[in-house]
């Protein structure tokens, strides 16, 4: 019988792009298979060039190897937003918009040193499933705005997507074919409502249920369509603006009834205040703003 898990989305790159280790529950179910959707993300399909210029992949750099760790949003020139557990201690993370396929370079693309990891003050750490999955990386030299390379405003402060409304996802996770697509991907992913989110993970057999009113948690749960690793700090963007950050999801990825999970961009109102007194920590002059 095949196990489920909550899968934090991050990448190991530095054991050669491997898959974390899984916070693996025992199911009450039966087992669950893959259904269909080859070659894409689970449900999704290929993005073109400038489709989504606010997406970035941050690349993981350790010893000689480099790899697509997790995705992330551009919010202003020299800040992405990403997921927390896709702070990483060892390597140096690279920073790349404009980006469309990862192994072709397609003269849009923009690279930064990522200078700075600040993860939200209550994030746990490690692979723990939490509502404060967020981290902001700041750059070492700025983006140039423009076609191809643009920053993406942000929700308004306390506010939540409504139930049954449509939102997009990108990321280069992995699909069933791939576990690094080249292309980018994206799909249509439906707004669940935490109860109704709770309940499918309950469902499904997953102890210490993670889900708290404050996620935000998409489907459909017909099966096919999900998001999955690789995907870790991407966005959800609904109406033009960050709505979420990609956290988590039920392995195996796209079973039927397993929802996806994001942090709400609303938990940057703390991370905030937390990079301004970074800043003033280190005797900086000028206020680092998101």
């Amino acid at each position: 019988m095949l196990r489920h898990a909550v899968l934090l989305f991050a990448l190991a790159g530095c054991v050669l792009g491997a898959k974390l280790p899984l916070r693996r529950v025992v199911p009450t179910g039966p087992a669950r298979s893959l259904s269909g959707a080859a070659g894409r993300i689970y449900g999704g399909q290929d993005a073109y060039s400038g489709q989504f210029p606010y997406q970035v992949s941050l690349q993981l750099s350790l010893l000689i190897i480099r790899a697509h760790n997790c995705g992330g949003t551009i919010v202003s020139e020299s800040t992405v937003v990403t997921a927390g557990h896709c702070v990483m201690g060892l390597g140096t993370y690279y920073a790349v918009a404009g980006e469309l396929n990862l192994k072709k370079d397609e003269g849009t693309e923009q690279e930064s040193k990522v200078s700075e990891q600040i993860a939200h003050p209550d994030y746990p750490g490690g692979l723990t499933v939490s509502a404060n999955d967020i981290a902001v990386f700041k750059l070492s030299t700025p983006f140039t705005l423009g076609t191809y390379v643009k920053a993406i405003p942000l929700a308004a402060a306390g506010s939540l997507p409504t139930a049954g409304t449509s939102a997009i996802a990108s990321g280069w996770g992995s699909t069933p074919t791939a576990t690094t697509p080249d292309i980018l991907q994206w799909l249509d992913a439906t707004i669940i409502d935490w109860e109704s989110c709770r309940d499918l993970l309950d469902e499904a057999g997953i102890e210490d249920n993670p889900v708290v009113e404050s996620m935000i948690c998409t489907g459909p749960v017909t099966g096919g369509i999900s998001l999955c690793s690789g995907d870790s700090g991407g966005p959800l963007v609904q109406n033009g603006e960050l709505i979420g950050v990609t956290s988590w999801a039920i392995t195996p990825c796209g079973s039927v009834g397993s929802p996806s999970g994001f942090t709400p961009g609303l938990r940057l109102q703390r991370l905030r205040r937390t990079v301004h007194l970074t800043a003033l920590c280190q005797r900086s002059n000028k206020r680092m703003t998101i």
